[in-house]
Parts: C-alpha cells; structure tokens; sequence
C-alpha cells in the first residue's frame, strides 16, 4: 500500500507548512 504511504507523507508535510504559516502570523502580530 504505497498510495497511503504517500499521502500520508503530505499530510504531515502540509501540517508542518501550516505551523510555520501560524509562527509567522504570530511573529508579524507581535512585531
């Protein structure tokens, strides 16, 4: 099952863009 395998790689890959994309909301809230 390499199809689950793969999309389950750009869920995570995806989740880590949209942490960055809050950190960097966060950041031009601050500054």
């Amino acid at each position: 099952k390499a199809n689950r395998e793969m999309s389950g790689k750009n869920y995570s890959i995806g989740l880590y863009y949209y942490f960055c994309y809050l950190i960097s909301k966060v950041f031009r809230l601050r500054f």
